[in-house]
């Protein structure tokens, strides 16, 4: 018993020289396709922030975060009664991706590649025409559950600073096909909050 109690205890202490807890941030676009996504970039208003933990295992890493990710579409829209104008409809997640990290070292940075299954849940919604509250509520949201994987690649600075950007499907349906505020009903197509995100993690 002593045996095992001390082979788990080299165990825990040997996994925990090799993990880093960080926080993160930086910016989502989501759009329904890449080229979308890419041409959006300089418009981006969507952002995500939270918390990270690196499991370092050599030429593998495993990193597990917790994000509060916005993600959300704008519209140009009109109708007889109202005047053209843009609609920005915004939707808040609380997300858990979860990084399959293979990389490469070259001392004091590591490139390295990963792919991130990730889940999320919608816990804050909002719209605005025009810059005008529309008091957004859950109809329009099809869907609170999302689920969905992204690819991408980054680089680790003095084992401390991570800069990364990735490109993430969402299997489900955002908001369906149509978005109906103040009498207006906008069709969009499926709007699976697919999209570019680039992040910075702080590593501790």
């Amino acid at each position: 018993m002593k045996k095992l109690i001390v082979i788990v205890a080299s165990l825990l202490v040997a996994v925990s020289a090799h993990a880093q807890l960080g926080v993160v941030a930086g910016i989502t676009s989501t759009k329904s396709n890449l080229k979308e996504a890419w041409a959006d970039v300089k418009n981006i208003t969507q952002y995500h922030v939270g918390l990270t933990y690196k499991l370092d295992l050599g030429l593998l890493a495993i990193q597990p975060s917790i994000l509060y990710n916005m993600k959300g579409t704008k519209l140009d829209v009109a109708s007889a009664d109202v005047a053209a104008a843009e609609l920005d409809y915004k939707t808040g997640y609380i997300e858990v991706p979860v990084q399959l990290q293979l990389g490469l070292n070259l001392g004091v940075a590591r490139i390295y590649g990963f792919a991130e299954p990730f889940i999320g849940y919608a816990i804050t919604n909002s719209a605005t025409l025009g810059g005008t509250d529309l008091k957004a509520n859950w109809e329009n949201v099809k869907n609170r559950l999302e689920y969905g994987v992204g690819l991408g690649a980054g680089v680790e600075l003095i084992k401390h600073v991570q800069v990364s950007v990735k490109y993430f499907w969402n299997m489900g349906d955002m908001y369906g096909t149509n978005i109906s505020f103040a009498g207006i009903t906008q069709t969009i197509g499926e709007q699976k909050a697919s999209g570019i995100a680039a992040s910075v993690a702080l590593l501790f």
